[in-house]
């Protein structure tokens, strides 16, 4: 959508920039791709049920809302023979009914839709858990528009865990007074701190708030989903490479991903009287 309406405001300059004396008809060809299947689920080491979405992807000039895909079979089973065939529940939205989700078991999704089978598969790694959150008072130099420069203090969240030994792909998820940006996607590997304590800055503060912290442990499959998606978000589609689909670990062509994590969390209240005792 971002893309189409860059587009139509390029058209639009174009058009206004030719003189009534010097007219030019101006074809633009743009190729519409075959709709492809989206599959997206996630299994994680709460309890389920647990979800696998399943749509189209639309054409350049589509609304934003994908074709939903019913009628699918979709199973999903373990490396220890657990077999759980899904059922739908709403259009395009099939849960689990006994399988649950195991630290270090494999899982495998199977999905046929319009003769045509996709398989991706996961494993569950070990949760990390969050030891401490903590409010940090930060001072920055805030210009203003005439020139004039003040000082500003701005409150963060930080969040502190001990990464194991051993190499761990993240996501945080940040829920402030219950409410997330699901496109929000805070991605961390321990590349440069394997096994150490770390340390993340997660968000900025205001009195009132009440703030919960996850960390979720990706396998690396779903860390390269999340993170190929999250370029494509923020890319600058004038300065930035063509656009792609993120990677999948997905066959066949289908787009998305199935993944699998484990989960801790914590939360704060920010308080004026815990922001007052911040030196």
């Amino acid at each position: 959508m971002r893309q189409r309406h860059i587009i139509y405001t390029l058209l639009s300059l174009m058009a206004i920039s030719i003189s009534p004396a010097c007219q030019k008809v101006i074809d633009v060809d743009l190729n519409e791709a075959a709709p492809r299947i989206v599959i997206e689920g996630l299994i994680t080491d709460r309890r389920g049920p647990y979800s696998v979405n399943i749509s189209k992807s639309g054409s350049y000039f589509d609304q934003p809302l994908l074709e939903t895909v019913s009628g699918a079979l979709a199973v999903i089973t373990d490396d220890f023979g657990n077999i759980d065939t899904l059922r739908e529940s709403l259009p395009g939205r099939y849960l689990t009914v006994r399988i649950r989700g195991v630290i270090g078991r494999t899982y495998t999704l199977n999905v046929v839709s319009e003769e045509q089978e996709y398989k991706g598969s996961t494993t569950m790694l070990s949760r990390v858990n969050i030891d401490s959150l903590k409010v940090v008072k930060s001072e920055y130099q805030a210009i203003n528009f005439n020139g004039s420069s003040q000082n500003e203090i701005r409150y963060e969240i930080h969040c502190f865990f001990r990464d194991p030994l051993e190499k761990n792909y993240y996501r945080i998820k940040v829920f402030k007074n219950d409410s997330i940006n699901t496109e929000s996607y805070r991605l961390y590997d321990d590349q440069y701190q394997n096994g150490q304590h770390t340390q993340l800055r997660v968000g900025r503060v205001s009195p009132g708030d009440n703030i919960r912290v996850e960390l979720l442990s990706l396998d690396k499959s779903t860390y390269i989903y999340y993170r190929t998606l999250a370029d494509l978000l923020y890319q600058n589609p004038f300065f930035g490479s063509t656009p792609a689909n993120p990677n999948t670990n997905l066959s066949n062509g289908a787009l998305g991903y199935f993944g699998a994590c484990a989960i801790s969390g914590r939360t704060i209240v920010i308080t004026e009287s815990l922001l007052n005792s911040i030196k």
